[in-house]
């Protein structure tokens, strides 16, 4: 995106008449614009104002949200209080939450990421009913599971060599590695979304009074197909969500120690072994745990389907919370040489589609910790 057009779309946002589409672009290409002082020139008074107000109400309600919790650090990357509001804040405020890439040259963090790692990308395993397993195409985004046949989202036929769609609706296993995302439509049309390190089983056909998927493991986006007739189910763990039609996001990994179902549109209900079930209203976030039973809160929806829109957004994570997707994603171990490291909080939004070394260096300006690759592994250290 050339950066007039990103001028032009900046307006939009500030007029609160950009689309959902705009801002995403804005959210990945705010690092590469916002750093150039010429943007700034290109902002008149009123639109700099607006972005100050917008920047102290976002000061203001982190105020608010902490003013009871203990005072802890929280390292800003890349502040969503306004998409433009790290450059005006610079201005206004006289807060620098970047420095330029320029700044680290030279330096420890930077030297220690010679060796660089590429981002996760569209890849997935179909494993059809009677065993076959299909490697699905890295240069598609998407596979089409219906009784007859079995395409990409583009209706490019795959195969529909001897499947098996007998009575009883055997399973299929749809699996995406670490490093991997894909997206599938269902049988009944549902669209599901794979993060990195997700596997599901479904019936290659619907039969019966229910629609029933698996989440064995990992993170999973559904848009579900309305049916009044036939409810869609999801188990994952212990859990069970059921709607008639909605979308919601479940992030079911197993070494998270939870569950988090997140509402974006309609209804959903949420049971647990043993527990109580929970009504989910759109913009709450589930959250079962192996002791805690459920809790429901307020959350921004945006965030927990950022992964699908092709960003990291960290609201308040630690940076073992941080790194663990960072490792998912990038196909990467990790390894704290200070595990006091893990506690650090951090709040900002990065491209997913960046080299792991751009994502590390956004995390090492904030001069708290160090980070060195050697091999497919991402040693991490304090600030020297």
């Amino acid at each position: 995106m050339e950066k007039k057009q990103f001028i032009l779309i900046l307006g939009r946002y500030l007029k609160q008449q950009a689309t959902p589409d705009e801002e995403r672009l804005l959210h990945t290409y705010y690092h590469l614009f916002m750093a150039d002082s010429d943007v700034l020139l290109l902002l008149n008074d009123a639109e700099k104002e607006k972005l100050k107000l917008q920047i102290k109400a976002g000061i203001d309600a982190v105020i608010e949200n902490t003013a009871n919790k203990p005072v802890k650090p929280v390292y800003k990357l890349w502040p969503r209080i306004a998409i433009a509001a790290a450059a005006v804040a610079a201005i206004v405020f006289g807060v620098f939450f970047f420095k330029a890439p320029r700044d680290l040259e030279g330096s420890a963090a930077t030297r220690e990421l010679m060796n660089d790692i590429a981002p996760g990308k569209n890849t997935a395993t179909l494993t059809l009913a009677n065993g076959k397993t299909i490697i699905l195409s890295d240069v598609k985004t998407g596979v089409i599971v219906d009784a007859n046949s079995l395409k990409y989202n583009d209706n490019t036929l795959i195969s529909t060599e001897g499947r098996d769609n007998g009575p009883g609706g055997d399973d299929v296993v749809m699996s995406t590695p670490r490093g991997g995302t894909y997206q599938i439509t269902l049988p009944d049309g549902t669209r599901a979304w794979l993060n990195a390190d997700t596997k599901i089983s479904f019936p290659s056909q619907f039969i019966g009074k229910e629609r029933k998927i698996l989440i064995i493991n990992g993170e999973v986006y559904f848009e579900v197909a309305k049916n009044k007739e036939k409810p869609f189910i999801v188990e994952s763990d212990g859990q069970e969500v059921t709607v008639l039609g909605t979308h919601f996001n479940i992030s079911a990994y197993k070494d998270e120690g939870a569950i988090k179902t997140t509402l974006l549109e309609g209804s959903v209900k949420v049971s647990s072994s043993g527990q109580r079930v929970v009504i989910l209203k759109p913009n709450q976030q589930s959250t079962v745990g192996a002791n805690a039973g459920i809790t429901v809160k307020q959350v921004d929806p945006e965030d927990a389907i950022a992964w699908k829109e092709g960003y990291f957004i960290f609201n308040s994570e630690n940076l073992d919370e941080v790194m663990r997707r960072v490792s998912r994603w990038y196909n990467v171990q990790v390894v704290f040489e200070d595990e006091s490291l893990k506690h650090e909080t951090f709040i900002g939004t990065i491209s997913k589609y960046e080299q792991v070394s751009k994502v590390l260096n956004m995390l090492a300006r904030t001069k708290v910790a160090e980070f060195k690759i050697e091999g497919n592994t991402i040693i991490i250290n304090k600030k020297k």
